[in-house]
């Protein structure tokens, strides 16, 4: 496989890519540089066993419950989270509200997946965009390994140049990741598919 760039011509090495499928149809791409790469998560209730005092609202105004303040904290920053009762809630920062949600939202409409959605800056990466990243395609997650393909479905606040922020679901996917040399605060080579 061989991706064309403006320039120069880049032909990542074949054992960058998954062995167990069937490669996946990639169009000519782009060659944006190295980004750093951060990760962002679904935030766990259960996680959080303190006093439940800070209150949080729904985008009508409704009470959800009250929280601990760590969990709050931590969801205003992530943005998803997995509620004990089950439900899940997005945070609307301009609102300063939680909605619950089927999906995660990320920006502009477009629903949060897991392994899938990244965080970028839209002057950089216009949203929707589909990207490689070829050192994702080492990581193995349920014994399944990534396609280093990923949709910029979701910007950030501290998302700003050459930062690309991966949503990886669990926290616990963080691991998979660094196991695989794709470490927070480190750098990877970006591609935009056109």
């Amino acid at each position: 496989m061989q991706f064309l760039a403006h320039s120069p011509v880049i032909v990542p090495p074949e054992f960058m890519f998954a062995d167990d499928g069937p490669l996946p149809d990639v169009p000519d791409a782009r060659y944006l540089g190295k980004f750093k790469t951060t990760f962002y998560w679904v935030v766990e209730e259960d996680d959080y066993n303190q006093s439940r005092t800070v209150p949080l609202y729904d985008d009508h105004g409704n009470l959800l419950g009250k929280f601990p303040s760590a969990f709050v904290q931590d969801f205003k920053r992530e943005a998803a989270a997995q509620l004990k009762d089950g439900r899940r809630i997005s945070y609307l920062k301009r609102a300063g509200r939680a909605q619950v949600v089927d999906k995660f939202l990320g920006t502009g409409g477009f629903k949060l997946t897991e392994l899938s959605s990244i965080a970028v800056d839209p002057r950089v990466i216009p949203m929707g965009s589909l990207v490689y990243i070829p050192q994702a395609e080492n990581v193995t997650v349920g014994g399944k390994r990534l396609t280093g393909l990923f949709r910029a479905h979701d910007i950030g606040s501290a998302v700003k140049g050459k930062h690309i922020d991966i949503f990886v679901g669990s926290k616990d996917n963080c691991e998979a990741f660094q196991l695989a040399g794709v470490r927070s605060a480190g750098n990877v080579d970006v591609y935009v598919l056109e």
